[in-house]
């Protein structure tokens, strides 16, 4: 579930605490002139964003809601990086979580929750109308498990079976994930292997998919 938060000390130690279990830690900062809108997406890491200066309005879905971005999809975009099912309607706008953020505010959302921004016009002053803030980006052991299972069950989906969503059965998720793992190394040697053949910079690079 996404959260928002005022910083305080008291969720600092708390960040600092996961934080300090986190890995592939990177940072963006975002700066942008009223009207500006970033589109209907997800990614890959988890996400804690910081709003430093201005104000945004930023709709956030749960990363478990299959009506906005369906199974397939997250899977393709796991392991191909495509955003191809991943569409905006205004019917899901509802179904969302929003937030109206001002300096010093804070959401934090987890791997593949659907997300955008928008930050209008009607807060700014002559001098003040510059909307910055701070995405921090990072995986977890439980991250990259999921991201293991969604590519075992993108290639049970392709043989044409209905898998359960990560989450459903820790069971059978404990087993998925290491077949996942091997599915996406798979991937990887057969990638390099035909790559000299296609003449691609894949040859020395590791394919989306593959933790």
């Amino acid at each position: 579930m996404p959260i928002c938060w005022p910083t305080s000390s008291e969720h600092s130690d708390r960040w600092s605490s996961a934080s300090s279990r986190a890995s592939s830690v990177n940072g963006f900062i975002f700066i942008s002139a009223p009207p500006s809108v970033t589109p209907f997406h997800i990614d890959r890491e988890n996400n804690c964003w910081l709003q430093l200066h201005g104000r945004k309005t930023m709709n956030v879905w749960e990363n478990t809601d299959r009506a906005v971005v369906p199974a397939d999809a997250v899977e393709d975009f796991i392991v191909t990086h495509s955003q191809r099912g991943v569409r905006f309607k205004e019917e899901f706008r509802p179904r969302s979580h929003q937030f109206e953020t001002r300096a010093g505010d804070a959401v934090y959302f987890p791997s593949t929750s659907p997300h955008m921004t928008s930050s209008g016009a009607g807060w700014t002053t002559p001098g003040d109308g510059v909307s910055i803030s701070i995405g921090v980006t990072f995986y977890t052991t439980v991250t990259r498990k999921v991201a293991r299972v969604h590519q075992f069950n993108r290639l049970m989906r392709k043989l044409g079976l209905t898998p359960t969503y990560p989450g459903q059965s820790k069971a059978l998720d404990t087993i998925k994930a290491p077949l996942g793992a091997l599915i996406g190394a798979g991937r990887s040697m057969l990638s390099k292997a035909i790559a000299p053949l296609r003449h691609l910079r894949m040859a020395v690079r590791t394919p989306p998919g593959s933790y």
